[in-house]
């Protein structure tokens, strides 16, 4: 799944490509969501950070940190069913929207180990979980575009709604970067069961 690097011509300026635009676009529109932002505040202190870094265009990335919690109270927040990836169909509440029932909260960090500028939007990370044929892209995320400089690194705190029974997810990173070049394939950590939940209502 990772694209190999391409080469392009470099005249010293950074540039945007539409699709890169439409991404920085998008993610610029979920930031603030106050109730979602209690859940990027802090990441439970157990379970290691996610080890496996893979190659971009650019440098590199990697998921470090993964939690899961259920969007509604009921008893989605008893017990261990959600360690690792699991979780058990139908325990989480469902909004009466029929809309996902669970968040999925990632910590992605990005490298640009390259020597020119590169853009990195939260918007280029999506989720996909078992039970659905579809990528998600972010409800929430802490970190605005920005502009990388050569050598400097970038951590995100990103939310996604998932459904309750999804049972395991996989990240794409869309390498704006190398355009044409196929989303990159970011292994996910094991994801973290926090207890509670992130939405006393919702309409």
């Amino acid at each position: 799944m990772n694209p190999k690097p391409r080469e392009v011509e470099d005249d010293g300026k950074a540039r945007m490509s539409r699709r890169a635009f439409g991404i920085a676009l998008g993610s610029s529109f979920v930031l603030g969501a106050g109730g979602i932002a209690s859940l990027g505040l802090a990441f439970s202190a157990a379970g290691p950070p996610g080890s496996i870094t893979v190659p971009t265009s650019f440098g590199r990335i990697r998921i470090a940190l993964a939690e899961r919690q259920s969007r509604l109270p009921g008893d989605a927040n008893i017990g261990g069913a959600h360690a690792g990836h699991g979780a058990v169909s139908g325990r989480s509440a469902q909004p009466i929207n029929m809309t996902f029932g669970d968040h999925v909260l990632v910590r992605l960090d990005v490298f640009n180990e390259s020597e020119r500028e590169q853009m990195f939007s939260p918007g280029q990370l999506r989720l996909r979980g078992n039970s659905q044929p579809w990528l998600v892209v972010n409800r929430w995320n802490d970190l605005a575009p920005v502009l990388m400089l050569p050598g400097t690194e970038e951590r995100a705190k990103i939310s996604f709604l998932v459904p309750s029974d999804s049972t395991n997810f996989t990240a794409f990173f869309d390498d704006i970067a190398n355009p044409g070049g196929d989303l990159v394939e970011v292994p996910m950590p094991p994801v973290k069961w926090r207890p509670g939940f992130l939405e006393s209502s919702h309409v």
